[in-house]
């Protein structure tokens, strides 16, 4: 039997749902003096929450939405990532494209290669985002060699970007935090004081300190709560996109090593100065499970990092302890 769970709009609007009362629930409410907008793009909701003196700022983050999902959705002819991916030659991008791809080739060398956002064969190999099945054992071995032998070649003083083999680019692990970091660096030149981002339940509180809920993987409650300000929080889970096969689950976070899904952690939630390395190490622990782990604990030593274990234990890092309650 196979159980397919895709993430629907109908999986998003409950999912908004759920991330509101989570904020409801942890301690965190909205005033009289601050209004919220919802927008949607990169394939989820984004609300943000701003002081009422600052809703003018609501349409230029709009706009700065609109702008990056459609210069980066892949499955787009009229996306810059489309565009490279499909080029023979080496294609000069804006300068957004050109900061997100030298952030995703940082986090590849920093991470051992655990993030690789040249991945996106291997994703369409296993039917993500669509309706997703077992590829064949030979199949994923030669996808994997095909993107371990690809690079991202970057010129920066001329902005050309060039893909070296049969590697393309998905931006799924940095997307939704690059766009954080964006919206967060407007709000700081406006010289706003206080505000509240959520791309998709990865959140940045700006100049206030609130409890973020963290759900329980497998069950509708929360594990806890992780205090923050002027900060980021990711999570990465295997209950957004997945499917089960003969009572194994399958999620979209795949290792570029192996070629399969992470097995080691249900959930993982990072917590990061910037939103843009908290997307990319939540995705990295989730798919390079307990070998990816130790890497970023050794290279970030900063990073708080909360990983729910299959079976459902909970590992909190040293950092993570002095911000995480269960009360």
């Amino acid at each position: 039997m196979v159980l397919l769970c895709p993430f629907t709009m109908k999986h998003k609007k409950i999912l908004l749902v759920f991330l509101f009362f989570i904020f409801l629930f942890s301690g965190f409410s909205f005033r009289d003096k601050e209004e919220k907008k919802t927008f949607f793009g990169f394939d989820t909701w984004i609300e943000v929450e701003l002081p009422q003196d600052s809703a003018l700022l609501f349409p230029r983050i709009s706009s700065l939405v609109t702008h990056l999902d459609q210069l980066w959705n892949r499955f787009s002819p009229r996306s810059m990532v489309f565009k490279i991916n499909h080029s023979s030659f080496p294609l000069s991008v804006d300068e957004d494209t050109f900061r997100i791809l030298e952030e995703a080739q940082k986090g590849g060398e920093e991470t051992q290669g655990f993030f690789n956002i040249l991945i996106a064969p291997l994703l369409d190999l296993w039917g993500f985002p669509g309706q997703p099945s077992i590829p064949g054992k030979e199949e994923i071995e030669e996808t994997v060699d095909k993107i371990g032998k690809s690079k991202l070649h970057l010129e920066k003083e001329s902005k050309r970007v060039f893909i070296e083999g049969e590697g393309q680019i998905d931006l799924g692990g940095i997307a939704k935090g690059y766009l954080i970091d964006e919206i967060v660096s407007l709000l700081q030149k406006e010289r706003v004081s206080q505000a509240l981002i959520n791309a998709g339940g990865e959140i940045f509180a700006l100049g206030k300190e609130i409890k973020a809920g963290v759900r329980h993987p497998r069950e509708e409650k929360l594990l806890g709560y992780i205090i923050i300000k002027d900060e980021a929080v990711s999570t990465s889970g295997d209950y957004y996109r997945f499917f089960e096969e003969e009572g194994v689950r399958y999620h979209h976070i795949l290792n570029p090593f192996t070629g399969y899904p992470g097995r080691d952690f249900w959930s993982v939630t990072v917590v990061s100065k910037k939103a843009t390395l908290a997307d990319i190490l939540s995705t990295v622990i989730m798919a390079g499970g307990r070998e990816a782990l130790v890497v970023v604990e050794k290279n970030f030593p900063e990073i708080k990092i909360l990983a729910v274990e299959e079976g459902g234990n909970v590992y909190l890092s040293p950092s993570m302890e002095k911000v995480f309650f269960t009360e």
